[in-house]
């Protein structure tokens, strides 16, 4: 479950159009504009395998900012577009139900906006010290491998904990690190890169990104790439880029151009990746994947990174290279040897979004 809080000295909210994406039987009445003064707004998006450990969860947080800044009417406005997990709209629909219940039952008044409407809306805040912040409760650790699960087609959006494969269930059992901030995940990912480099023998180490980067994320992650490069020649580094993106585009064609006896050799290998919001970095026994903001202004999934999973078994490792294959890598186009592949898969994938982009609503 995600919420954003914002402390309004003054707001408003006007529903526009029902939504023709959702479940027509879960719109609420349309609402006229609302207009609330001195309040907090709640910006919620429930997400899949949400439930009760999670609205405790939110709970718990909202009475705390309550502390913080003083107890001030709850308005709480559904917001599916905050994540890309959400919940059905029936089981989000009751989640929002129980989220408000349990805040009325502790004293608050809240306000209730309407569910499955475009709005307009504009917001006041105060500036101090709260009047913006965001959470995301994960529960346990159970329902967030389930939900990676999930995202790598492991397994389907209505499995349950149960349905965990016997092979990643040990994951839950014993290794599995669920990790709440960025500066973990980083830490984690430099530990495993500099246990893979240290490795004697040949090493094999698949990547989307290498988790280096926060101010200049592209720059700083190939930067590590050409160190291992050039200083590891043992390292066969199997490399997943976004081609679609033109920052990465470049990046790749800079790298055959730079390195053309490890492209050669395959010591480089380089692949496209339709995938544009997981990060990805596996070792021989290792497995992290991190889920990162999205960032407005830039058209690629560099950036700050929301949360990681990570994990140290053989079994979980050989498995995921299949998935990194499978999931990751875009298997239309396979391993690109040459810089005249390449500039085919590139050329293909501006002729697919043109005609995406282009295409009659």
């Amino acid at each position: 479950m995600i919420l954003e809080f914002h402390h309004c000295s003054s707001c408003y909210f006007e529903d526009r159009r029902p939504s023709n994406r959702i479940d027509p039987a879960t719109i609420s009445d349309r609402q006229e504009r609302r207009e609330f003064q001195d309040v907090v707004v709640v910006f919620v998006c429930a997400e899949l395998y949400d439930g009760r450990e999670e609205i405790n969860e939110a709970v718990m947080e909202l009475m705390a900012h309550s502390d913080m800044i003083g107890r001030r009417t709850i308005v709480l406005c559904p917001n599916v577009h905050l994540s890309k997990d959400n919940a059905p709209e029936k089981q989000a629909v009751a989640l929002i139900d129980a989220l408000e219940l349990a805040m009325l039952e502790r004293g608050f008044a809240v306000e209730r906006l309407s569910f499955g409407y475009h709005k307009r809306f504009g917001m006041e805040c105060n500036g101090n010290v709260g009047s913006i912040v965001g959470r995301r409760f994960y529960g346990s650790p159970e329902k967030q491998f389930l939900r990676l699960l999930t995202r790598l087609g492991v397994c389907l959006p209505e499995s349950t904990p149960a349905d965990v494969p016997n092979w990643a269930r040990t994951m839950i059992e014993r290794q599995l690190k669920v990790l709440h901030n960025r500066r973990e995940t980083y830490d984690v990912a430099r530990l495993m890169l500099n246990e893979q480099l240290d490795a004697t023998g040949r090493s094999e180490l698949w990547t989307v990104m290498l988790f280096e980067g926060e101010r200049m994320p592209m720059e700083d992650y190939l930067s590590d790439l050409y160190r291992i490069i050039e200083d590891y020649p043992d390292v066969r580094v199997h490399r997943a880029m976004n081609l679609s993106v033109a920052g990465f585009s470049n990046a790749a064609r800079h790298l055959f151009r730079k390195y053309p006896e490890a492209i050669k050799s395959g010591r480089l290998r380089i692949y496209n990746s339709r995938v544009s919001d997981i990060e990805f970095l596996l070792s021989r026994s290792a497995v992290l994947l991190a889920f990162p903001a999205k960032p407005k202004k830039h058209g690629s999934h560099a950036g700050e990174i929301s949360f990681g999973i990570y994990c140290k078994d053989d079994e979980f490792a050989r498995n995921l290279i299949h998935w990194y294959r499978a999931f990751l890598v875009d298997g239309h186009y396979g391993w690109i040897r040459t810089e005249a592949e390449l500039n085919t898969v590139i050329n293909a994938l501006e002729e697919e979004t043109f005609q995406r982009e282009h295409e009659p609503d």
